[in-house]
């Protein structure tokens, strides 16, 4: 039995989704939540090819895994949990909103667009991508410490994510480290649809209105990409140094005050002793 017939599972990257959004079509909701890690039958990409999952899963267990997929592997679900393996440790976010109407709508329209099996040799071969440069790994390496902005003005990489090679101290620990996503979305493909448009929660809101484009995709791609082939072991950045460095700036302005105001004290002491003997005087 294939990994995909095994696994028979429909995985559906979350998008944030306002309150009171106008209801939208299972299309609409296929593309806005699934297209960039999924194809119908064109092949898998950060995630599984979602033509004929219907044959492969049972209608109920898609539709409970598109409401809430961590509840179904929570459950010790055999399927759910082979999924989260096969993807090395993936798991897919619950859709803001989802309901079982919609899930059940995204299951109908997902059937309908499968159209029966996929003859993989009739659809010809995609042509290779170029393979990327040195400039192309070195703009994406200064988009993501920063030193590039973005176009449209989003966040650098740096602000959350570390990744494996990076000079001094490494970057933010508030997402998870970078240094293998290029091989946790499948390659260039996976992580280039991704990108376009990031679905989680906290993504989606920095770079909704700010979206990178096609040139900064690729960018950044490559850069992951030369992560990926670095030899070295994904260094456990020490980020204990920023608390030293702030402990010993402290320290130093500290001694800097104490020299600047040392006299400070005996002098104002002075004057008032002095002022208060001349009025004794007086």
């Amino acid at each position: 039995m294939s990994v995909a017939t095994r696994i028979g599972t429909l995985v559906v990257l979350s998008v944030w989704l306002a309150p009171g959004m106008p209801a939208q079509s299972a299309e609409e909701d296929y593309q806005q939540s699934c297209a960039m890690c999924h194809t119908i039958g064109g092949g898998p990409l950060a995630g599984p090819d979602l033509a004929g999952m219907s044959e492969r899963r049972e209608r109920s267990w898609l539709i409970r895994f598109i409401v809430d997929p961590q509840a179904v592997i929570d459950s010790g679900d055999a399927a759910a949990k082979a999924m989260v393996d096969e993807y090395k440790g993936m798991v897919m976010p619950a859709l803001p909103g989802m309901t079982h109407e919609r899930a059940a709508a995204l299951v109908d329209y997902v059937r309908e667009q499968s159209g029966g099996e996929v003859d993989e040799s009739a659809a010809p071969p995609e042509p290779e991508p170029e393979p990327f440069t040195a400039e192309d790994v070195e703009r994406g390496r200064e988009m993501f410490l920063g030193v590039r902005p973005l176009e449209a003005g989003g966040a650098a990489c740096l602000a959350c994510h570390d990744v494996k090679g990076l000079e001094s101290m490494g970057g933010g620990m508030l997402g998870p480290n970078l240094s293998e996503v290029y091989e946790r979305f499948g390659g260039r493909q996976g992580l280039e649809s991704w990108l376009s448009a990031p679905p989680t929660p906290l993504m989606s809101s920095l770079y909704r209105t700010r979206p990178l484009n096609p040139q900064e995709i690729a960018a950044l791609v490559a850069f992951f990409e030369d992560r990926a082939a670095e030899d070295t072991v994904p260094q456990g950045t020490w980020h204990g140094a920023f608390f030293l460095l702030g402990m010993l700036g402290t320290g130093l302005l500290l001694g800097l005050f104490h020299l600047v105001w040392r006299g400070r004290r005996r002098g104002v002491r002075r004057k008032l002793v002095q002022s208060y003997r001349l009025r004794g005087v007086q």
